[in-house]
């Protein structure tokens, strides 16, 4: 139960902050540079996940993010219960968030709403955007279990998945509108319109596709690495 209610702050704190900051920077800030607030916007997602990722676990071992609880899972290092009731902490952490945010920013929501072709940035495609996900997600999963592994320092760990996670979203942000997490989809599209709320599978699947190709890449890495005299 304790590790539930941190995975709900955890990701309702990270998404909730993230997301006002990327509101501010497209809504408010005076520079037209894009460079700039995708670099900002990324940083505000990415240092918010760092600290929360490090408080958190002082305190239990947690994700703060479904692709990593998956992963966990499939490596059966999670229980099948313990994984539905994080999942579900976690999306109904996005939930809340989505409910606050529409309340608060009813007109600005879709600024933050997830989507390809005329509703991306660069107007990319579905393949694009699913193959971004889904690489993103196998690189991010990929060096949680590393750390995991390599590192019992959760500062460490933590400030580490922090700059990854700054560059995963500054360079998805044009393309994909900066994810890398199944929830972050549901703060946004079902409060803006159907045309966003069918495109949600999306920014679901895909990460959890390459958290899955991660997971057996990362065992077969390991099985090797184990393997191999000393």
């Amino acid at each position: 139960m304790k590790k539930c209610i941190l995975e709900f702050a955890g990701s309702f704190g990270y998404l909730l902050l993230g997301s006002i900051v990327q509101l501010f920077i497209f809504q408010f800030f005076l520079f037209s540079s894009l460079i700039l607030k995708m670099a900002l916007v990324s940083l505000g997602y990415a240092l918010f996940y760092a600290i929360i990722y490090i408080f958190c676990n002082r305190k239990h071992h947690v994700e703060i993010n479904p692709i990593f609880s998956f992963a966990l899972w499939l490596k059966n290092q999670m229980g099948t219960k313990q994984f539905i009731l994080t999942v579900l902490s976690q999306i109904l952490s996005g939930i809340l968030c989505g409910i606050i945010l529409f309340t608060i920013f009813p007109s600005q929501i879709s600024d933050l709403a997830l989507g390809y072709g005329e509703f991306s940035m660069f107007h990319s495609t579905l393949d694009s955007i699913i193959w971004i996900e889904a690489l993103f997600s196998f690189i991010f999963v990929f060096i949680f279990f590393m750390l995991n592994e390599k590192s019992k320092n959760e500062m460490l760990c933590g400030v580490i998945l922090g700059i990854l996670f700054f560059f995963l979203l500054f360079f998805s942000i044009p393309y994909t509108c900066g994810s890398v997490n199944p929830i972050r989809a549901f703060i946004s599209n079902p409060f803006v319109n159907y045309d966003y709320l069918r495109q949600l599978w999306i920014y679901v699947l895909s990460p959890l596709a390459g958290a899955l190709f991660s997971t057996i890449i990362y065992h077969v890495y390991s099985q090797i690495s184990n393997n191999v005299p000393q």
